[in-house]
């Protein structure tokens, strides 16, 4: 190989080598990658609210409170969360709501007990348990950290890639599904969170993205810390992608997939809930 080669060769790998640089963001054991810390709720910031069929131009707002996003939400709920409690373990308060054409809105409701917020994020955080409670619908989950741009902010976040088993819809498969999406988590205090998940702009662009459930997906997850027990409480606005999840004139299978999504974290509160019934019998013993 010719010097000129060479060096063409060297820069080519150190462009690879700062292009993953970049992206990456190196943690300590256990520690959480925070995007922004504030002492209180914005309370200057309204959120505004989400109608029936303009659910295209809803935008979440960082650094709300639940009852701020429960309040933005109320109008066009169609009832009250309901309880839900599946064979899996998973347990809690689901509400599923279409919003009209391929919007719908989810919500769910639980109390993780005894343990703290950060414990129930690095739970949340971690894709072998996503796996585990999650077994029916995910083949696959992977999260890691890393940067990301919105705007002109370059925010600290995570990347959760997610492979979904298909789903049947009356007599066809929606197939199997991929997409990826980012984590961003706020700090408010000293042991609230809000955390926001967005469909990843880097890579809806991947041929893998062709099988992704929603066209557009916005979620809001706070979690407040109340005694020993973390209340958790998510919102999402999703977009379903009509090319994976049909319509069908007798069925709208948007339905299906705002509830596969209310009900995607319910495993939190069952994962302590296990903990501290095996902390018992510890002590028993």
């Amino acid at each position: 190989m010719t010097m000129p080669n060479v060096i063409s060769l060297l820069l080519i790998i150190l462009f690879i080598q700062c292009i993953s640089l970049s992206g990456a963001v190196k943690l300590k054991a256990n520690e959480i990658a925070i995007a922004s810390h504030r002492h209180h709720f914005d309370k200057s910031v309204r959120q505004g609210a989400l109608d029936y069929g303009n659910a295209a131009n809803f935008r979440l707002c960082r650094f709300q409170s639940p009852s701020a996003i429960k309040d933005a939400l109320s109008s066009c709920r169609n009832s009250s969360l309901k309880w839900f409690e599946g064979k899996d373990g998973r347990k809690g308060y689901v509400s599923s709501t279409k919003l009209g054409g391929d919007w719908v809105l989810a919500e769910s409701e639980q109390i993780a007990p005894e343990c703290t917020s950060e414990e129930v994020l690095k739970a949340y955080l971690t894709g072998e348990l996503q796996e585990r409670w999650n077994k029916k619908e995910v083949l696959e989950c992977k999260i890691s950290p890393r940067k990301a741009k919105w705007g002109s902010r370059h925010d600290t976040c995570y990347q959760q890639d997610l492979v979904l088993k298909s789903q049947r819809v009356i007599t066809s498969h929606t197939g199997i599904m991929r997409y990826s999406q980012t984590i961003s988590i706020d700090k408010i205090g000293e042991h609230d969170y809000t955390v926001l998940v967005r469909l990843d702009p880097d890579q809806q662009t991947n041929a893998t993205s062709r099988k992704k459930p929603f066209e557009s997906l916005s979620v809001y997850v706070g979690l407040q810390q109340k005694g020993n027990d973390v209340h958790i409480y998510a919102a999402g606005v999703m977009e379903v992608n009509r090319k994976v999840v049909p319509n069908l004139l007798v069925f709208d299978a948007s339905g299906i997939a705002g509830a596969m999504a209310g009900k995607g974290t319910l495993w939190l509160a069952s994962y302590f809930n296990e903990r501290r019934e095996m902390a018992a019998r510890a002590l028993t013993v």
